[in-house]
């Protein structure tokens, strides 16, 4: 690794070989393993007031939510992971808002919810948003929910374009109902003891480098996400623009309580101030 001048050495292990998300933080906390990139609702499991960055409408925009992890809100995020958990993040990246994959169902209502079931990940955020939008979230595994919108176990499904269109859930489901409900975060983080470990030399040198890449991130992501509405669109998805007034008031009360039975008030304040 350059920036530490070679004394650090960093392997990778792709595509889930050192286990699902939940088995790295685990890992993280254990020691055994050093660093990993997971979803932050997956911190949730470790300290629930972590799941606040995936409460439905929590954020207008996509640039809001960059600002908000960017500066002192995220700098709060993580500092408080830190001491609850024994997970160290050293970055916070937005990714993209969720939206809505169903079977020929197009939503323009909060009527069109009622009956509809949607595939979900293990996620109490987004079983709030969607159980207060009136549809049924189901919790399915990730490698389970192709074979479940396929079965009409589920309708459809919720997540951002870059994972529909990974997983060519296009080929199932064919609308993409831009209900934009919750933002995706990842987190890169190291375990604390390990990064604790480190000299100072070494911890800045972890610092700087990932917030190079974040920025480096933040550029090849726009190119991403053209590709990946291309090829939904070329696999048959219409893209349907809806009306969010009626969802936001619905969802308001399960983020308001969630706010307010975790004691994050100033953090909520503070994120409603960068919109």
């Amino acid at each position: 690794m350059e920036k530490s001048g070679g004394t650090l050495d960093v392997e990778f292990y792709t595509d889930g070989q050192l286990g699902s998300q939940t088995e790295n933080c685990e890992s993280l906390k254990a020691g055994t393993v050093d660093m990993t990139i997971i979803d932050t609702g997956t911190l949730a499991n470790y300290n629930p007031a972590a799941g606040i960055l995936d409460m439905p409408y929590l954020f207008a925009t996509k640039e809001q939510a960059i600002e908000a992890v960017s500066g002192d809100i995220g700098m709060g995020f993580m500092d408080m992971v830190t001491e609850t958990t024994g997970i160290h993040p050293i970055s916070l990246q937005a990714i993209a808002f969720r939206s809505t994959l169903l079977k020929d169902k197009t939503i323009n209502s909060l009527d069109d919810f009622k009956g509809v079931k949607v595939r979900i990940p293990e996620n109490p955020s987004i079983e709030a948003c969607f159980s207060a939008l009136g549809a049924t979230p189901v919790a399915i595994p990730s490698g389970e929910a192709y074979t479940a919108v396929q079965t009409g176990v589920t309708n459809g499904l919720e997540g951002n374009m870059e994972y529909i269109s990974q997983m060519k859930f296009y080929e199932v489901a064919n609308v993409y109902n831009l209900t934009e409900h919750v933002m995706t975060f990842t987190a890169f983080c190291m375990s604390d003891s390990v990064y604790q470990g480190l000299t100072a030399e070494q911890q800045v040198a972890v610092d700087e480098a990932a917030a190079e890449a974040m920025d480096f991130f933040y550029d090849l992501y726009l190119d991403i996400e053209a590709s990946v509405k291309e090829a939904m669109s070329e696999g048959g998805v219409t893209f349907n623009e809806i009306d969010k007034a009626p969802l936001i008031a619905a969802c308001a009360p399960a983020l308001e309580k969630f706010v307010a039975d975790n004691g994050l008030e100033d953090m909520y304040t503070a994120i409603q101030a960068l919109a």
